[in-house]
């Protein structure tokens, strides 16, 4: 196992545990590390920013959790076209967080 595919794991056990600002940490740590051995638009970056981006989502990070979903869906995209079913559940995410910001804001 690599040392990037090591903080993903150790973030997904923090992240299954709910210590989800620890699994964050852990998160960039590993899309940094993985970001160096590929390129920016490499599939094998989809766990790392997915992951990543899941646990921003639920940290309220809702800027951050839509940059790095966007990320995520540029690159399934142009991996397996608009139809792929990790796309549209990306997508569902994303709209969801936008509902919910519209909501906040409605309600501020």
């Amino acid at each position: 196992m690599t040392r990037e595919a090591d903080y993903l794991s150790l973030g997904e056990a923090f992240e299954e545990n709910g210590k989800y600002f620890k699994a964050e940490r852990l998160y960039k740590k590993a899309l940094d590390m993985k970001s160096k051995t590929v390129d920016s638009m490499s599939p094998e970056l989809v766990p790392f920013l997915y992951n990543l981006g899941m646990v921003q989502a639920a940290l309220d990070k809702t800027a951050d959790a839509y940059r790095t979903l966007g990320r995520v869906t540029a690159i399934l995209m142009k991996e397996f076209g608009d139809d792929h079913e990790d796309v549209k559940e990306i997508r569902n995410v994303l709209n969801s967080l936008t509902v919910e910001t519209h909501e906040l804001v409605a309600n501020a």
